[in-house]
């Protein structure tokens, strides 16, 4: 804006500002609009034709809002039209309207500006020369002389198709004393920080030193806008990102105030819920053993996408995994005897994840992958045997396992006993009977000291180059207590077997 000098024109039916200190100096300001509502992100933001804001009805051919252009010097929102295409206006009534103003600029090509000022019973011409938008903003301003005149509209026109006339900041007012009205005041507190899908509480508020009634027009930065008597008081986000808030307040007296806050919302990953599994071993065949893999999630980022990667172990091949809504699938195939671990993990676009591990392993069998046979002992360690902690000795180990033709069911036997602490174990029935060329894993029921419902599980290690090595777990059926570990705390894998101290395992082909 310029610096303030005399008017510009003085003449016995109206004078001409260049400063908005002149012109207010000449009456009071009933209305005042800065189009600060409406900039959004969105470059251009179209208005139907006509439409009023402030105590002007803006009628043209397309009517836009254009938004901040920081790179063209456009600092806030203006009204403009299409290139080439005159923006024209209409007085409210309700308020004798002498005193009229705005901001001006150019896009485009430097042109002359054609303004007309039309009144309840003459009009005005004006040839204004107004900057590019680059080079800052002209203020024109008119104060009506004559007794009983009045404005009623006023048209910009711009020459040629290459420019666009901007306006800002548009003051409507009357002949009076200097302002009575004191401009509210806008707080759009913050700065706020929460995460998406959670309501993120809101400061958003306006004071008046005159008590007048306020309307309150605010953009949430995500698309979400509104106006009323009360701005609200939380919002959620349905994504990540950083949100500009702009909260404008109105007096309705030609005062009004903006500001602005940022929302910084952070991302939450997906919760994948537990899956599970095949709890029955099962039997490989010829073309192999393909397991479904389902399981739900949610993520409260409602505009996320997502992905899903299944792990089917080693030795498992995994399908393509497909999301469909809120649900994870695919499917694990096997072609070997084995034990796997599933896990399966789902992803959001921006990086959060959530991994769950099957309730169980899956078992894979081969009815025709040979027959186990164990005898010798180990070096049971203090804290194997739960209710006699600080014993250790031997523990004597028997074990025959296999599956007879066309049987799902190995049969066999495992004998345990261990001296200190007496222990000893029995088995009743065997569940299955998972064997490699080097080491196999059995599982089944059976009885401690004669009595009580147990399960056991045993690796075994061939050996090839040694003796052989166990490992030995014994535990409640019920309670699922553990009564005996042949190495407590270690990992229930080959990692965790112990050499025999005397005697042989041995893993017999078919």
């Amino acid at each position: 804006m310029n610096a303030a000098h005399p008017s510009v024109a003085v003449t016995p039916s109206y004078s001409t500002f260049d400063t908005r200190s002149e012109l207010s100096g000449a009456g009071v300001i009933d209305y005042l609009n800065g189009f600060d509502e409406f900039n959004v992100d969105d470059l251009f933001f179209p208005q139907e034709s006509p439409w009023t804001a402030s105590g002007v009805t803006y009628t043209s051919a397309n009517n836009v809002v254009l938004g901040r252009v920081i790179e063209l010097g456009i600092q806030s929102a203006a009204i403009s039209t299409d290139f080439g295409a005159p923006v024209s206006g209409t007085f409210a009534d309700s308020v004798p309207a002498v005193l009229f103003g705005a901001n001006v600029m150019l896009i485009g090509d430097k042109v002359p500006v054609a303004l007309l000022v039309r009144t309840n019973i003459d009009s005005y011409s004006f040839n204004l020369d107004v900057p590019l938008s680059a080079d800052g903003q002209r203020f024109f301003g008119i104060a009506l002389s004559k007794p009983g005149e009045y404005l009623t509209g006023f048209q910009f026109s711009v020459s040629g198709s290459g420019s666009a006339l901007l306006l800002d900041d548009v003051a409507v007012g009357h002949k009076g004393a200097a302002s009575a009205n004191t401009d509210p005041v806008a707080s759009a507190g913050g700065p706020y920080v929460g995460d998406e899908g959670s309501a993120v509480a809101l400061a958003l508020s306006g004071t008046d030193g005159d008590g007048d009634a306020l309307t309150f027009t605010w953009d949430l930065g995500d698309g979400t806008k509104g106006t009323g008597s009360v701005p609200p008081a939380n919002h959620v986000y349905a994504d990540n990102g950083a949100y500009e808030i702009v909260l404008t307040v109105d007096d309705g007296r030609g005062g009004a105030d903006t500001a602005r806050a940022t929302a910084t919302i952070s991302n939450v990953a997906p919760s994948l819920a537990s899956f599970s599994i095949p709890s029955t071993p099962l039997g490989l065949t010829p073309a192999g053993v393909t397991v479904p893999i389902s399981s739900s999630f949610t993520d409260p980022g409602t505009l996320d996408t997502h992905t899903a990667a299944l792990d089917c172990g080693s030795g498992g091949v995994t399908a393509q995994s497909e999301v469909v809504g809120e649900t994870a699938s695919s499917a694990c195939s096997f072609s070997r005897a084995g034990i796997y671990s599933i896990r399966l993990t789902v992803r959001d676009k921006d990086g959060g994840s959530d991994t769950k591990v099957a309730s169980a392993p899956i078992v894979v069998y081969d009815a025709a992958g040979g027959r186990l046979t164990a005898g010798g002992w180990v070096a049971s360690p203090a804290g194997a045997v739960a209710f006699a902690p600080t014993g250790a000795g031997k523990l004597t180990v028997s074990l025959t396992a296999r599956y007879e033709p066309g049987s799902t069911i190995p049969t066999g036997k495992a004998e345990l006993d261990l001296d200190v602490g007496k222990l000893e174990f029995r088995s009743t029935s065997l569940d299955w009977l998972v064997a490699t060329e080097t080491s196999a894993q059995l599982q089944g029921r059976g009885v401690v000291n004669g009595g009580g419902d147990y399960a056991f599980a045993i690796i075994a290690v061939d050996g090839q180059s040694t003796d052989g090595a166990v490992r030995i777990r014994i535990w409640h059926r019920v309670s699922g207590t553990v009564v005996y570990d042949s190495r407590p705390g270690a990992p229930f894998d080959e990692s965790g077997v112990t050499r025999l101290g005397g005697g042989s395992i041995q893993l017999h082909a078919r």
